[in-house]
């Protein structure tokens, strides 16, 4: 037997990007996520600023 993650839509985790789109279709390795998660800061997004700054000029 297989053992395969347990998946659940990656739209749970659209709070570390600055642009936060639904895509209900896209699974992902909920213990994977939860282990990035627990490892970034509260306020972390991605892009982050600096890089967005970058970008905009």
């Amino acid at each position: 037997m297989e053992n395969r993650p347990f998946t659940v839509t990656g739209d749970l985790y659209n709070r570390i990007f600055v642009v936060q789109t639904s895509n209900p279709e896209v699974a992902v390795d909920y213990g994977v996520w939860n282990r990035i998660f627990a490892s970034l800061p509260k306020e972390y997004k991605v892009p982050d600023l600096p890089v967005i700054t970058f970008i905009a000029h």
